[in-house]
């Protein structure tokens, strides 16, 4: 039998016929969330993905190491993309029959990850290297969705956290790949693959939760989806300076120690104030890393005008460190937006994917046009800085000053209506169904801090207003049927309402500052 937790989780024994002071310090005690080690397995397994697909990008003998292929060895990294860009394209396409077989993905997962094996014949037979490439890419896409579902699914209330921590992660055993000598680099990356895939089997096996991943119908998740092509465009753009510096940065002659300590430090240190910053401020926003990328990015390429060509590495890293922090906003937002609107994982991580991938082949092919050839002569380097610093300016200004993410600040709708059934109705003057999931949150809270529910309470007086019972706030909160019934009286007893519907109607009448942040994000 699969244990659904790994941790003795205390009730909550508040009277129900009265709030005497040790109920309440009991009632703080439980605003903690207790820490499953099945969920902290899931977030180290992830990270062990997510540092396959990082030390493969940044590491020019990803294959076989010094020593092997010489053919095709330039064109390993875009056939690697390539091979993600089409996963990603499939996983979308055929998400309605492939959510349904995750432990056959797991495997076809682990398949490509011993690709490193084949890649140590690629000496004898060059093509090989690039089967070995194509295989790691369709495995790190295949694996990645995996373990994205898994932490939308079951570590909704956490996700940015979450996400953070595992991108932390992965640079921190990224290291692996820098201090290792350069013949084992292969090796090194395919445990990472085999740490991934056999910690998502084993929790298959092991965490009950995990027979509850849901299928959510491909059609149905397009109905609710609200990302548009303008956020999907900042992605594009982070993606095309991550491969245009990359390009530079893997050439053999610049891909030296110094450089892969460079991003492997600077990239943990990204990524854990990203990790910071989601716990506490929340200050690194899409709306600020959008209106900062334009000026830094400029700053990181232009020098490459005037600078000579062995200092280009300096500016190369940092265009790269840079473009980490979109990379990490749309993966955060992505997340979001299938734990908030309840989307299909697979497919919305796919689509989303889809769109990093091609710019980071678009960047690729870039750098390749401005440091390996002279198509436009002496002056080919010039011309395709200025053409990728246009694209910047010209995607900036497509994307103009609003956000499209959720959870960021929106345009306030003037008017959400709760429905009988607990869905939110827009009105016709409501002209944006993400600022209504917004404005839903914003009076959810305002009737949390009006009646002096306490936070857990507030996450699961936001589930109450959208109709969900007793059993659905348990598995999403991961605490017994009594905790959840014990909250769900507190609730009706602070406010004064007697059903759900009372709740509903509590909200829908709530005065809310709109420029106030949700509290539940």
């Amino acid at each position: 039998m699969k244990p659904s937790t790994g941790v003795t989780v205390f009730m909550d024994r508040e009277g129900l016929k009265g709030a005497s002071s040790k109920a309440k310090r009991r009632e703080k005690r439980n605003e903690w969330l207790f820490v499953n080690p099945y969920l902290v397995a899931g977030v180290v397994g992830a990270s062990f993905c997510f540092a396959w697909f990082f030390s493969v990008l940044t590491t020019s003998d990803f294959v076989a190491g010094p020593g092997g292929t010489s053919f095709g060895s330039s064109l390993l990294h875009p056939v690697f993309v390539a091979a993600l860009l089409f996963a990603y394209a499939v996983l979308w396409l055929l998400s309605n029959r492939l959510q349904t077989h995750r432990v056959a993905l797991a495997v076809i997962s682990l398949v490509c990850g011993a690709a490193p094996l084949i890649g140590v014949f690629s000496g004898a037979f060059p093509a090989l290297g690039l089967a070995a490439a194509a295989l790691s890419g369709a495995g790190v896409a295949v694996l990645a969705t995996l373990w994205v579902e898994f932490v939308c699914v079951l570590m909704k209330v956490q996700i940015r956290a979450a996400v953070a921590s595992m991108l932390a992660l992965s640079f921190l055993w990224y290291a692996g790949t820098v201090f290792v000598d350069g013949r084992f680099v292969p090796y090194a990356i395919m445990l990472y693959a085999l740490a991934s895939v056999s910690t998502y089997l084993f929790l298959q096996v092991r965490f009950s939760l995990m027979d509850d991943l849901p299928a959510v119908d491909a059609a149905e998740s397009d109905e609710r989806l609200q990302i548009t092509w303008k956020p999907s465009l900042l992605t594009v753009m982070g993606s095309v300076a991550q491969g245009f510096a990359l390009y530079w940065l893997l050439t053999p002659e610049v891909h030296t120690f110094g450089v892969s300590a460079a991003i492997q430090g600077g990239s943990l240190a990204v990524l854990a104030l990203l990790l910071v910053d989601s716990r506490r401020s929340f200050f690194l926003k899409e709306s600020f890393i959008r209106r900062m990328f334009l000026p830094v990015l400029a700053a990181c390429i232009l020098p490459l005008f005037f600078l000579p060509e062995t200092l280009w590495a300096g500016p190369c890293v940092l265009a790269f460190l840079f473009s980490l922090l979109p990379y990490s906003s749309a993966l955060f937002a992505t997340c979001e937006h299938i734990v908030r609107c309840g989307l299909s994982s697979m497919r919305t991580f796919g689509w989303a994917r889809l769109f990093s991938s091609a710019g980071l082949l678009l960047g690729l092919s870039a750098g390749w046009l401005a440091f390996s050839t002279e198509v436009l002569g002496s002056v080919t380097l010039p011309v395709m800085v200025v053409v990728v610093v246009m694209f910047f300016i010209l995607v900036s200004e497509a994307i103009s000053k609003q956000s499209y993410y959720p959870g960021e600040s929106q345009e306030p709708a003037r008017r959400i209506v709760i429905g009988p059934r607990g869905e939110m109705m827009l009105e016709a003057s409501c002209e944006d169904a993400e600022s209504g999931v917004r404005f839903f949150h914003l009076k959810c809270d305002a009737v949390a801090k009006q009646c002096g529910l306490s936070k857990r309470q507030t996450e699961v007086l936001h589930m109450l207003a959208k109709g969900r019972n007793a059993e659905y706030v348990q598995k999403q909160l991961f605490i017994s049927p009594h905790t959840a019934k014990a909250h769900i009286y507190n609730i009706y007893r602070k406010t004064g309402a007697h059903s759900r519907q009372d709740l509903m109607d509590l909200v829908e009448k709530a005065v809310v500052d709109e420029d106030a942040p949700v509290g539940l994000s």
